[in-house]
């Protein structure tokens, strides 16, 4: 699928160092990119963030999805899984203003992330979630990383160690739920129910950096060992996934396959698919097994055929391939830009430039279809947390703290890529 690219390396123009695997793409993608960039580098998308952050919040509490029709968001407390991507979103625009200007100064910025970030500390012990890469990872290790602090780079190791307690050898995965319910099944007992989600996968990179940090291989051998069941036990023949697999803890036995937050456990819910390539992107970039990279590219392939499909080539993601289509259609630019943004990634590693006319083409539609009001919390518009018909409580067509996070992140790999 997708078209030949040059091989011809790329001189790079941009402040970022060149990556290894980039070559150069047709002089037609690259002005798409271009094109693309300039809207999500814009003063615009930088002044939404700053004036979230600027208005501040209760003690504590995050930005999660959005009212409607206000497009306001709505805080959750710290120990809710979204609570980093705010944070995050913050560092991110401090990376970029450190490699082009912005209309709030890098110093401002800076003051802003570390003031998002500071009620987010104690987290680094919770280990009553999986979740923990999401909600330390987009903040502290950026702080390491681009300021070297000990302090965050402490916070990311004690992290990891917390996340690893949540490993079991002889399931060889991390427990994501404690316990979960719906009108359909009810796992309320940990000592018969080992309940494994995909997103999970995303959570894996705390692990390996854990390990970089303290050369403890063991935090890595659990990371890349969970990858390895998650790709016997999550994936369908077809290339789709499943949501949510329940192991029996005791022997590792796989007792039943599920969709919690999409349409049906036969059906593919976008979001998690999006989380399964980039999951598997990220494990083989730490690992560099080839296993990994071909489940990436796989699960790719599967997510991009769906799409064009079921969307007639917009670009439009729905927030389920397989569930009922409605006027107007039920959406997920979240999902859209977390696959966007781990076949980025992908395309930095290998130079494998298969995916990026249909990466341009989901871009393209989020930033002139997708594009919440002016006076919007966010960003993006047309996202759902979850529309399962097990939830009473629906919420799609949202502005979401991670679409916003990863478009942002979108935005920085364009720079670093010289596609901007």
């Amino acid at each position: 699928m997708g078209q030949v690219v040059s091989t011809t390396a790329c001189v790079q123009a941009g402040s970022y160092p060149v990556s290894a695997g980039v070559h150069c793409l047709p002089p037609d993608l690259t002005r798409r990119f271009k094109k693309i960039s300039k809207e999500i580098l814009s003063d615009d998308v930088t002044d939404i963030i700053i004036r979230v952050a600027e208005q501040g919040a209760e003690p504590n509490h995050y930005p999660h999805d959005t009212t409607k029709p206000a497009f306001s968001y709505k805080y959750m407390d710290a120990g809710w899984w979204t609570s980093g991507f705010f944070p995050g979103s913050l560092w991110l625009l401090y990376e970029r203003s450190l490699h082009m200007p912005l209309s709030t100064s890098s110093s401002d910025i800076l003051d802003l992330a570390l003031s998002w970030q500071e009620g987010m500390e104690s987290q680094q012990y919770n280990k009553g979630t999986h979740d923990l890469g999401f909600m330390i990872m987009p903040a502290f290790y950026r702080d390491y990383q681009l300021r070297g602090s000990n302090s965050s780079r402490d916070i990311v190791i004690n992290a990891a160690h917390s996340l690893s307690t949540r490993w079991n050898e002889t399931v060889q995965c991390i427990r994501s739920w404690d316990s979960m319910s719906s009108p359909r099944w009810n796992f309320s007992d940990k000592n018969k129910n080992f309940l494994v989600i995909i997103d999970n996968m995303m959570n894996l990179e705390l692990l390996y950096r854990g390990a970089e940090l303290t050369d403890d291989d063991e935090l890595a051998r659990r990371a890349t060992e969970h990858a390895k069941t998650t790709m016997a036990h999550h994936i369908r023949p077809d290339d789709s996934t499943y949501h949510l697999v329940n192991y029996n803890p005791a022997n590792g036995d796989v007792q039943g396959r599920y969709t919690v937050q999409g349409y049906a456990d036969n059906s593919t819910w976008a979001r998690g698919q999006s989380w399964g390539v980039y999951g598997y992107t990220t494990a083989y970039k730490h690992t560099k097994d080839p296993e990994f990279l071909s489940t990436a590219k796989r699960l790719a392939t599967y997510f991009i055929k769906r799409m064009r499909e079921t969307a007639d080539n917009t670009g439009m993601v729905y927030w389920d391939f397989d569930a009922p289509h409605t006027t107007p259609p039920i959406r997920d630019v979240s999902a859209a830009m977390v696959v966007c943004s781990g076949l980025l990634e992908l395309y930095e590693l290998t130079g494998d430039a298969q995916f990026l006319p249909d990466v341009a083409q989901m871009l393209e539609y989020a930033i002139w279809h997708s594009k919440a009001p002016n006076d919007a919390d966010t960003v993006l518009r047309g996202a759902t947390v979850n529309n399962s018909p097990d939830n009473k409580n629906p919420s799609f067509e949202t502005g979401l703290v991670y679409a916003d996070y990863y478009l942002l992140e979108i935005g920085n790999r364009l720079l670093q890529l010289n596609l901007a």
